[in-house]
């Protein structure tokens, strides 16, 4: 007796991703395939977000679905169009359904073949022909995505040279490329014809740096471009800044950095000393030695100069962070005299602008690049290579992973490159900032990803007016619980962890190509149990998603006034006191057009990225469970009240000592992924 299955098929949203090819079908069930049957009804069947409904007969039940073959095939002679095909519906004559997410384009003539989209680990799979799906589809997946190296000692990437080899379902939409190629354009035609970009000349005025990019003004860009003098700004963007991640508490002085109670008496307060400050933990530091010894680079032919400054910061009565005392060098002596707060103005300023100046450095190459781009691209490529798309890590993984392997492959090619941006028009040059990488992977941590710990080993738990880590916190524990509950869903034992092999895959290819493979990263190539798996996946969800937001929203906001954020110092750490003043400060931070091209790249970073998924915001629907549905419903509700309570806590940020709404944490403002 004929049976007749109904089938729905729902094409992408966005533009172009309709088709007027010929698609047909094919179901493979248990029990037998179906005929390939055209899918045609009256007018355009496949038009960009539209859902369609088709019957495909058969001789006799086909028993419970697990695949289908989708057929492209060119409908007008020679010429033919791509197509997204976003979720597929099939209901049995019986009323049963069965979904098949998609989420992929077919390009030109080809077959597609999908499986049921329940989530399975590989010892779920009792079928043979769904076991041999899932390993010819990873097989695919490695020969379509290889690994390259792009330095020693760097966490490796994807073997493509430029944007057109990567293959089309992981390039931005067209309507985020657009967007993309139309802000890199205007901005450097706007520069040219201000005649700021050619200009290897020094600022005449300071005032001068506010007419770039003066329509861009924030709040945030505005007090910084006023109260950048001020200590208290200094000290609060260590906690709130571009690199939130530098501060530690001091405990002892160290011994390359000697600071004495006579010198900081006066600015400590009454009735206390150093020794008493630092027993109460009042006292911080920032130690830039990362940067000891990196080589400089050259900009318009002129050689640059790199300190690796010391900064120790007091906690004051008011609660206030405020800068102590600055040594711009490793080595104590006669030539690196420590700068104080009582020294003359231009003294002060310009040992703060230095470290301003490694802060730079160290956000963009550790913080930055190697710490959410580099690792959220050794994630994907093993989410992609190594877990075929009915596992339910590459069902949490894969929606925040996208457009992440785009945006660096831009950064490669463009900024990063030798001969790129930051190789010209940054202190540290291509040959410094791979160096800066190579440390800096050398001294990653698992312990120093996941947020909580980090805070802890950094002794900064209880710093007040620390926004980064109280919003932080709270996104750490949502996803955390998120996480816990789509684990618990597929692992009901450690024996279960450690018996999933491709899971287990996985975990080596992070360890080795992420990680260099360095036991002392305390990461090992395999996971072995479930809570072992629950936080090591909390901190790749958190690592790709909200902190990537902390350290990215805020480059041109913090940076656009230059002498807040510069990329380069042309002049080397002054050796005596008493010798800066405004004219020699000008001839120090960056000329007018190395200014010009970082703002240009810090505001086309930071700025509102176009087709932009908020985090815990998942329109595509990987998984079909009802549980796991719940979860994100769950996870989205508790997004919310984070989000509501830090609006009330930015509402009250206008009485404190520096009054700025702290919102790169704030969830609506989070996007799920690296892609910008």
């Amino acid at each position: 007796m004929a049976t007749v299955y109904n089938v729905r098929v729902t094409t992408g949203n966005f533009i172009h991703s309709g088709t007027l090819d010929s698609i047909s079908i094919t179901l493979v069930g248990t029990e037998g395939e179906s005929p390939k049957t055209a899918m045609d009804n009256w007018g355009v069947d496949f038009h960009t977000g539209l859902v369609s409904d088709y019957e495909v007969p058969c001789e006799h039940d086909l028993g419970e679905i697990v695949l289908l073959r989708l057929h492209k095939e060119c409908a007008i002679g020679l010429f033919t169009t791509n197509w997204y095909c976003s979720f597929i519906t099939v209901t049995s004559p019986k009323g049963v359904a069965y979904h098949f997410p998609c989420y992929q384009w077919m390009e030109g003539p080809q077959t597609l073949e999908l499986r049921e989209g329940t989530a399975k680990t590989p010892s779920m799979d009792t079928f043979p022909i769904l076991k041999d799906f899932r390993i010819g589809e990873v097989k695919k997946r490695q020969s379509n995505y290889g690994w390259k190296i792009f330095a020693e000692g760097v966490p490796h990437c994807l073997d493509v040279s430029s944007i057109e080899e990567l293959e089309k379902d992981v390039r931005f939409s067209f309507s985020k490329a657009a967007l993309f190629a139309k802000r890199s354009t205007s901005k450097k035609v706007e520069l040219k014809l201000r005649g700021y970009s050619d200009s290897q000349e020094s600022w005449k005025d300071l005032k001068d740096i506010k007419k770039v990019f003066w329509f861009n003004k924030s709040d945030i860009s505005e007090y910084v471009t006023e109260h950048w003098k001020e200590d208290a700004l200094f000290g609060w963007q260590f906690l709130n800044g571009l690199n939130p991640r530098m501060i530690q508490r001091c405990t002892k002085i160290p011994p390359n950095f000697p600071v004495t109670n006579e010198m900081v008496a006066k600015f400590l307060g009454e009735d206390t000393t150093l020794e008493k400050e630092l027993k109460k933990g009042n006292i911080f530091i920032a130690d830039y030695k990362l940067l000891d010894g990196v080589p400089a680079g050259v900009n318009n032919g002129r050689k640059q100069y790199v300190a690796a400054p010391l900064c120790l910061l007091h906690l004051s009565a008011q609660k206030h962070l405020m800068p102590l005392a600055i040594q711009l060098s490793q080595t104590p002596g006669p030539q690196s005299p420590i700068f104080l707060p009582s020294d003359s103005e231009w003294d002060w300023i310009l040992a703060k602008t230095w470290v301003r100046n490694a802060d730079f450095h160290i956000h963009q190459a550790i913080t930055h690049l190697l710490r959410t781009h580099l690792l959220a691209e050794v994630f994907t490529m093993a989410t992609i290579r190594q877990l075929p798309t009915c596992h339910p890590l590459y069902k949490l993984l894969i929606p925040h992973t996208r457009y992440t392997l785009h945006i660096n492959t831009v950064a490669r090619d463009s900024l990063v490159s030798q001969g790129g941006v930051f190789d010209k028009h940054t202190g540290v040059g291509f040959k410094g900032l791979v160096e800066v990488l190579q440390r800096g992977t050398n001294a990653l941590t698992l312990s120093s990803l996941c947020l909580p710990e980090d805070l802890e080993a950094r002794g900064v738990s209880s710093l007040p007016h620390y926004y980064y880590k109280e919003d932080g916190l709270k996104l750490w524990a949502a996803m955390e619980s998120f996480v816990s509950g789509i684990i618990d869903c597929y692992y009901q034992s450690d024996s279960s962890v450690k018996e999933d092999w491709e899971l287990q895959k996985w975990m080596e290819e992070v360890f080795e190509r992420g990680f260099m493979s360095q036991k002392s990263s305390g990461i090992s190539s395999s996971l072995s149990s479930v809570q072992e798996l629950k936080k090591f996946l909390t901190m790749v969800l958190y690592t790709c998603s909200a902190q990537h937001s902390a350290v990215n929203s805020g480059q041109f906001e913090l940076g656009a006034w230059m002498p807040n954020f510069p990329s380069s110092m042309r002049k080397p750490p002054p050796t005596t006191k008493g010798t800066a003043n405004l004219e020699n400060y000008k001839e120090t931070i960056p000329e007018i057009n190395t200014t010009c091209t970082i703002l240009s790249v810090l505001w086309l970073l930071s700025a509102p990225p176009g087709d932009m998924i908020p985090l815990g915001n998942y329109p595509n629907k990987h998984f079909t469970e009802e549980v796991p549905q719940k979860l994100i419903v769950a996870f989205q509700e508790e997004l919310k009240r984070i989000s509501k309570e830090i609006e009330k806590r930015n509402e009250s940020l206008a009485k404190t000592g520096v009054p700025l709404a702290y919102k790169y944490l704030y969830p609506p403002e989070i996007e799920n992924s690296v892609s910008i």
